[in-house]
């Protein structure tokens, strides 16, 4: 038998390299778009007309008042790892969106591209057309100053991959997509988007709440809380959406770092993290996330695409990203859903209040145990939820944020009154939350849950892996009221399970927490994954519809709800009550 020679090892061609990095940086048209337009936002331009047909594929052209290339340097830009954008060769002071070198090269080795540029100090434009990667000499043409970079046959030198572009339509979405991503954190720009000749976006120069509202529509910002921190100079704000408004995808989250849109698993787990409480299993919210820090302290030059980042501090990134949003939703935790009418004002006016107050009952503070309350042990709540008096019905109080209890609707609904407001409250919704609540109360105060032995142990089957998972994480499953043995290798016996939860389907409960942190790994924390799972099981003890209640059994649930975090939403994000104010339902009766 013959043993193989070794091959020569030989230095790729320069036009082979490009298309290689083509396959890297430029996915789809959008991709083109993309880079394109960053590259105009980097020459400081203040309008930018975007043109495309069909979808992008046939053609794409970018065209900026920025300040344009200087002649010497039209033939350099498109050589690979040729940039203006690094100052100093200082990988890690980068304040620019391009500065890899590679997008030009890369577009140009795949397509045929065209290139009008002109600054200030030329008397006419030049223009400089690159087919397949062959570059024409330099031609003078009339054009103000600026830049237009027009690519036409996207991928028709690499015919492979052109067969794996989606239709027309598809194309067309990914690239509106792509430029609103980009408006969204370039609101001092005037962007225009055009698809086959017509105007698909002409959106103006303005405000960052501006250009918000116009890509993300009036219905978000009507539905949204702003969010705003600083801290060691970190600096969040945005708007993130209502519990109540939320979506199936997790399409609609925009977050950005230093401007530049980012899609980081790490990133966005941080909003699963804040809502985890208050929202559906399967819904996500919606948010646009501005997150401002220190260049030197996040890596930009992770990714080809610039697409991902990574933090040098990224345990304080994560929590400071976690509380930003966290606290603006804990803020607005006593909004109701408003038959009529809209609670929610615009954004960015003025920072998130240090004491939570609550606009809809006369800026009252909404304060844990500020109210009378009939609370029972947390314990007995969850065993047998009964209530004793707090108001006599003699002792009518109007003032109270909830109002008074007036009557019960269809065993369901508890109709209460305030000053000037009718409030429906959703009772099972409502003592979901007061139970859940409670239940991590205690589990702050005590550090772990009772548990309830069971009366036989029950044996859980799992693979290796997840069985040497869970004993990494065994101590986190005993606090909230487990106890649990590793029998073997691939087997867990379960001895005792929560009290509060009545934990059905032991199995289930620990295969879904221990796939969540292999998935989302540190992107949220075992921790956060359990109290996730337990808050879907909190509402086995919780009143249920159909349950007579007394008046003073519903008035002990209201001073409740005054007293308990993120009252507003049941801990599925449901709205736990709705408000019509006395002027609306005026207006109902034409008075």
């Amino acid at each position: 038998m013959s043993q193989k020679q070794p091959k020569k090892i030989e230095k790729l061609d320069p036009h082979l390299v490009n298309q290689i990095a083509a396959g890297e940086v430029i996915e789809r048209p959008a991709a083109i778009l993309k880079e394109l337009v960053e590259n105009a936002l980097d020459a400081g331009a203040s309008q930018i007309i975007v043109e495309v047909e069909d979808g992008g594929r046939a053609r794409i052209s970018i065209s900026d008042n920025g300040c344009g290339i200087a002649v010497d340097d039209i033939s350099l830009a498109f050589e690979r790892h040729a940039t203006s954008k690094l100052s100093h060769q200082d990988l890690f002071a980068i304040n620019t969106f391009g500065f890899r070198g590679e997008a030009l090269p890369s577009i140009a080795s795949i397509s045929r591209t065209e290139m009008i540029t002109r600054t200030n100090a030329d008397e006419h434009a030049w223009k400089i057309t690159i087919e397949g990667g062959n570059a024409s000499k330099l031609m003078p043409h009339s054009a103000a100053i600026g830049t237009t970079i027009e690519v036409r046959d996207i991928f028709y030198a690499t015919p492979a991959r052109l067969k794996f572009l989606k239709n027309a339509t598809t194309e067309l979405n990914h690239c509106k997509e792509m430029i609103s991503r980009i408006a969204m954190a370039n609101p001092s720009v005037h962007f225009i988007f055009k698809s086959d000749s017509k105007t698909v976006y002409d959106w103006s120069a303005g405000t960052l709440a501006t250009r918000i509202g116009q890509v993300m529509g009036n219905d978000f910002a009507q539905n949204t809380v702003p969010v705003l921190l600083e801290r060691n100079g970190y600096k969040l704000e945005g708007l993130v959406s209502l519990p109540t408004y939320s979506r199936s995808q997790a399409n609609d989250q925009y977050i950005y770092v230093n401007n530049r849109w980012v899609r980081d698993r790490n990133v966005a787990g941080i909003l699963r993290v804040a809502y985890q409480d208050v929202l559906m299993t399967g819904r996500h919210p919606l948010a646009v996330l501005f997150f401002n820090l220190d260049g030197r302290e996040v890596d930009v030059n992770v990714h080809p695409a610039k697409t991902e980042v990574r933090f040098r501090d990224s345990g304080f990134v994560r929590s400071f990203l976690i509380q930003g949003v966290k606290q603006s939703l804990l803020a607005s935790q006593h909004t109701s859903s408003p038959i009529m009418g809209n609670l929610v004002a615009n954004a960015f006016s003025a920072p998130s209040p240090k004491i939570f107050t609550n606009p809809q009952f006369n800026n009252k503070p909404i304060l844990r145990d500020s109210y009378p309350s009939a609370r029972p042990h947390p314990i007995a709540a969850f065993i047998q939820p009964v209530y004793v008096p707090v108001l006599e019905q003699e002792e009518v109080v109007t003032d109270y944020p909830m109002g008074i209890a007036k009557a019960q609707l269809f065993e369901t609904f508890i109709v209460a009154q305030t000053k000037d407001a009718l409030l429906i409250i959703d009772q099972h919704a409502a003592h979901e939350r007061i139970v859940y609540e409670d239940l991590k109360a205690q589990w702050s105060a005590q550090g772990t849950l009772p548990s309830q032995p069971l009366m036989q142990p029950e044996y859980i089957e799992l693979n290796e892996s997840d069985c040497a998972l869970f004993a990494e994480h065994k101590d986190l499953f005993e606090q909230i009221g487990f106890v649990i043995d590793v029998y073997s290798t691939k087997t867990l016996v379960v001895h005792s399970t929560p009290i509060a939860c009545h934990l059905q389907g032991s199995k289930e409960f620990i295969a879904d927490v221990l796939a969540d942190i292999k998935t989302l790994g540190e992107g949220v924390s075992a921790v956060e994954i359990l109290w996730e799972k337990l808050s879907s099981r909190a509402c086995n003890n919780s009143i249920r519809a159909g349950k007579t209640l007394s008046l003073a059994e519903m008035n002990a649930m209201l001073r409740q709800m005054e007293s308990t975090p993120k009252s507003a939403q049941c801990n599925h994000g449901r709205p736990t009550f709705v408000t019509l104010d006395k002027k609306s339902l005026a207006r109902l009766f034409e008075r």
